[in-house]
This record gives C-alpha cells, sequence and structure tokens, in this order.
C-alpha cells in the first residue's frame, strides 16, 4: 500500500489547498485519514478539510468533505474509503463540494490534493494544526 502526505503537520490559520500528487492510474482502493491534533480557538471558528481528485491536474472534483471542526473541537482522526465498485447513481456538479461529512467514493483521478477553509467568526484567532494523508492500494 503507497502512502501519500496531502497536507503535512503544521497549525494553520489561512484558507489552502495542497500540492497536487500523482498517485497513479490503477488504484483500486484508497482510505484518507484526517488527523486534527489542536483546536485552538473560538468554537464559533471552523475549519473545512476536502480532498479533491483529478483525471488530469487541471479539473477538480470534490471526493471527501470531512466532519466540520469547530474552533474548540477535541483533537481526532477520521477516514474516508473511496471505492470505484460504489461509483453511486448520479451526476456530480463539479464545481460543487459535498456536504460536511460527505464521501464520494466512485471519484478518482491520477491526481489527489488536499484543500482547506477556515472561516474566524471574529477575534483573527482561528488555528487548527492538522494533516492529510491518502492510503492506496
Amino acid at each position: 500500500m503507497a502512502a501519500y502526505e496531502l497536507a503535512a503537520s503544521a497549525a494553520r490559520t489561512t484558507d489552502g489547498t495542497g500540492t497536487a500528487t500523482l498517485i497513479g492510474g490503477y488504484v483500486k482502493r484508497v482510505l484518507l485519514v484526517l488527523d486534527v491534533t489542536a483546536s485552538a480557538t473560538a468554537a464559533d471558528d471552523v475549519l473545512n478539510v476536502f480532498v479533491d481528485v483529478s483525471p488530469d491536474g487541471s479539473k477538480w472534483l470534490n471526493a471527501c468533505h470531512f466532519v466540520t471542526q469547530a474552533g474548540n473541537g477535541a483533537a481526532k482522526t477520521e477516514f474516508a474509503v473511496l471505492d470505484p465498485t460504489n461509483p453511486g447513481t448520479a451526476t456530480v456538479v463539479a464545481t460543487s463540494d459535498a456536504a460536511s461529512g460527505v464521501v464520494r467514493p466512485g471519484a478518482f483521478g491520477k491526481y489527489m490534493r488536499a484543500r482547506w477553509t477556515l472561516v474566524d467568526a471574529g477575534g483573527g484567532d482561528t488555528s487548527h494544526t492538522f494533516r492529510v494523508r491518502a492510503y492506496c492500494q
């Protein structure tokens, strides 16, 4: 099983996008893991972490939206599985993000990236420490 770091562990205070990572073309299944080690801010501040996939590294489809983390939320590890044997039964608008806690298991591509948004409800002190990894089989 190959492991890929989509977002290294770091304290983040602004929105961001990880580097597009080539995972290859013959992946059968992907385990996505989000490790939040600290959320040291106000309860109304939030962190949203996404994993996107792309067939070509230029057009991206949101495959996973981990559960929204409150600014004062506890440390957690969360995982999602992408498996093409469960492709879904409806189309997905490529520019839309999945709702919090939703996985689109049939979304696949040669490239992956992590993406995150932070919402500061006021005070300018939002900070979350986390990392995102992908394990491909």
